[in-house]
């Protein structure tokens, strides 16, 4: 009697060919590409770097997620999303057109299950198996394309919000370095000659679940009123949730106004946040104070402020070093450990003796006790990390340890 298609043997060969498929990835990645190059004129016209970068990386990055959708037995995994947004936004910018997109996206399921077809085998089982696949790539292409569908006119949408915006291909070339079209090529050798000047960049995080294009609109209307008139040149465009603003400096002081500008954007009570990078020099320095802000926005916003990147240098530093871990448990996590066992506050009273400029009287009056109590507290701290508070080097490492534990907990 001839195998079930639910046999463990067909589950078996399922497995065999959907490893097989992710081993093969790369080769037919550049195949796929190929063909729809061959037979969509559009993409035909695209650009050589952008067929080979852009267009086989997504492709090989599509199997990738197949693969893991047709073993998991279900619909496209909640992580595709984002890779398929930006995939079709970025086909928007390089005048791909929607119809040419979803054939693509036909050919790639054809030939991702021609290929399976063939790992299948001949035999009765592997004919079996395959027409599974069959019925499970429709199915899998069927969910992809209206995910591409869905954000291919939304951010054709966003792009039509705002004309005077710098167009989003044109943003996304300028911060990465990476043209994704000839246009943007283009326009970013034309903004390296014009942008000469010092500057510094502006980030505006959008909320997670807001209406990216009500969002943008939003955002870009309220940055260009109040950040605009402060800045000697100033661009705006979004990217992905979140809008760029690049403000030219004609003097030092632009930068302070553009902060302040940047603080009473957030008086409305809109649930943003806004990273301020360094000032830079040119063309050059744009990607250098994005990244600066995009890493400041994304500690959030604290007492009503714009983030300053140069404000929370320190707490990049901490984040992003090796010994960070180890930071943690020589300094903050003994007193959190012995804070909860006893009911304490170590580690409040540390906190309030590193922010009152180690003065035992300032620690005292916030936590409303006897400077004594202060005193106490402090020699447990020295019991249970072997750091004296009133060491310079050992208060410096404690010091560092609590900016390092806020920093990370308030992300």
């Amino acid at each position: 009697m001839p195998e079930t298609i639910g046999s463990e043997e067909a589950s078996e060969r399922r497995s065999m060919v959907l490893d097989k498929l992710h081993a093969r990835r790369h080769e037919l990645a550049e195949q796929l590409v190929a063909e729809y190059r061959a037979v969509i004129d559009e993409y035909r016209e695209l650009p050589e770097p952008v067929l080979d970068r852009d267009v086989t990386e997504a492709a090989v990055q599509n199997i990738e997620h197949a693969v893991r959708t047709l073993a998991a037995g279900h619909s496209a995994p909640d992580d595709t999303r984002e890779l398929l947004r930006r995939s079709a936004a970025r086909r928007v910018h390089q005048h791909v057109s929607l119809p040419s997109l979803l054939r693509s996206f036909r050919l790639w399921g054809v030939g991702l299950w021609r290929s399976m077809d063939e790992f299948c085998g001949t035999d009765e089982l592997g004919r079996a198996v395959s027409i599974e696949l069959a019925d499970a790539m429709m199915v899998h292409v069927d969910h992809v394309s209206t995910a591409v569908t869905q954000a291919y006119v939304r951010e054709s949408a966003t792009i039509a919000a705002d004309s005077l915006a710098l167009r989003t291909d044109v943003l996304e070339t300028l911060l990465t370095g990476e043209a994704v079209s000839e246009y943007a090529r283009r326009q970013n050798a034309v903004l390296r000659m014009t942008l000469r000047e010092r500057l510094l960049v502006v980030v505006v995080q959008l909320p997670s679940g807001a209406d990216p294009l009500i969002g943008a609109q939003t955002a870009i209307r309220a940055v260009r009123n109040r950040i605009a008139p402060v800045s000697k040149s100033f661009l705006v465009g979004a990217r992905e949730s979140e809008v760029v603003c690049i403000c030219g400096l004609g003097a030092e002081e632009d930068g302070n106004r553009i902060g302040a500008e940047c603080d009473r954007l957030l008086e409305a009570d809109r649930d943003w946040a806004i990273g301020v990078g360094c000032p830079a020099d040119g063309h050059a320095g744009v990607r250098r104070s994005y990244a600066e802000a995009r890493a400041a926005a994304d500690l959030g916003c604290q007492g009503g402020r714009a983030m300053r990147f140069a404000d929370v240098l320190l707490d990049q530093i901490l984040r992003s070093v090796g010994n960070a871990d180890t930071l943690l448990g020589e300094t903050v996590r003994p007193l959190l450990e012995y804070d909860r066992r006893k009911r304490s506050d170590l580690l409040p009273t540390l906190r309030a003796y590193v922010s009152g400029g180690f003065s035992l009287t300032k620690a005292a009056a916030e936590l409303s006790v006897n400077p004594n109590t202060v005193v106490y507290r402090l020699r447990r701290v020295h019991a249970l990390t072997r750091r004296d508070p009133m060491a310079t080097d050992d208060l410096l490492l404690l010091s560092l340890g609590i900016r390092l534990f806020d920093s990370t907990t308030q992300v």
